[in-house]
């Protein structure tokens, strides 16, 4: 049956989140907000917080997955993973952390201390691809330089993973096909994007409402791409107000997962006990990152 867009409602995700695309892992623990027909991403989650204080955040596994983290518009993250410690290289808004974790990783990221001195709010993206069959694990920060860019007095057009607008960013992990962007609509003008039929996706206004394809998306919905078409038009609903939005489609898995939450993060796999097992090994080697490095960690998980 064909599928027609979907406009997704948010769950909340704490005090400052929120979680568009994620479910409940096989322990019914973690926020419900089960999405079907996005395959293969597995989470999708937006957060908008103040930089001061402590953070709450740990070292934590990931398996299975790829997890890409944005920062839209300010701020400045550092990181740190269990492959080669703290990265020499700070992630700048409009760059890209990546975590590949076909094989087992911890990695952490945290403000840098002069953006928690600043206390300033940042915007920070989240999103996660199933990796179920692949092996490889490496972690790679890009740059804001190194990712293409269209510019225009109508828009402005950020690939950070695959083939949009005639662009091309480096894609160093998953053999499977996927597009990644981020888009600033400028004017009343509309922007035309061309994707793959084959491809499920969606659509992530961060500020400001606009029309896909004659259809109202308001800010902070998503909007799950239906089979109507591989040419969206995009266009500002209001034009005295900024439109900024994400864009993120992939070449489906057709593959189940299992996922399992633990030690601050989670890890998916194609057999409950095989993620079972893994956590179990994850557990043991998080006893030795905390002694490794304990600053990373708050008193509360020491």
């Amino acid at each position: 049956m064909p599928r027609s867009a979907r406009i997704i409602e948010p769950s909340k995700l704490g005090d400052f989140g929120l979680r568009l695309i994620g479910t409940t892992d096989i322990d019914g623990n973690g926020t419900q907000h089960a999405v079907d027909q996005v395959d293969p991403i597995v989470l999708f989650d937006f957060v908008k917080t103040r930089t001061g204080g402590k953070s709450a955040f740990r070292p934590h596994p990931h398996f299975g997955l790829t997890a890409m983290s944005f920062l839209p518009s300010t701020g400045a993250w550092g990181a740190w993973d269990s492959l080669a410690g703290e990265s020499d290289h700070e992630l700048h808004p409009g760059g890209l952390y990546y975590v590949h974790a076909g094989s087992q990783a911890f990695h952490h990221e945290f403000a840098t201390p002069e953006t928690t001195a600043a206390d300033e709010v940042v915007e920070f993206v989240q999103l996660v691809w199933n990796a179920t069959d692949e092996t490889d694990v490496r972690t790679v920060i890009l740059q804001p330089d190194e990712l293409p860019v269209l510019a225009s007095e109508d828009h402005i057009v950020r690939v950070m993973a695959g083939n949009l607008c005639g662009l091309e960013a480096p894609q160093p992990f998953s053999h499977r096909d996927i597009i990644y962007a981020y888009v600033q609509l400028l004017s009343d003008r509309s922007l035309e994007l061309d994707l793959p039929r084959t491809m499920n996706g969606m659509l992530f206004p961060i500020e400001g409402g606009m029309k896909v394809n004659e259809e109202e998306l308001g800010e902070q919905r998503m909007m799950i791409l239906g089979d109507d078409g591989g040419t969206l038009s995009v266009f500002r609903s209001d034009p005295n107000q900024p439109t900024r939005f994400l864009i993120a489609a992939g070449e489906p898995t057709n593959r189940p997962f299992y996922k399992l939450l633990g030690l601050g993060g989670f890890i998916i796999g194609e057999t409950e006990n095989g993620v079972r097992a893994m956590m179990t090994e994850l557990e043991k080697q998080a006893e030795g990152i905390k002694k490794e490095v304990p600053h990373y960690f708050p008193e509360q998980y020491l």
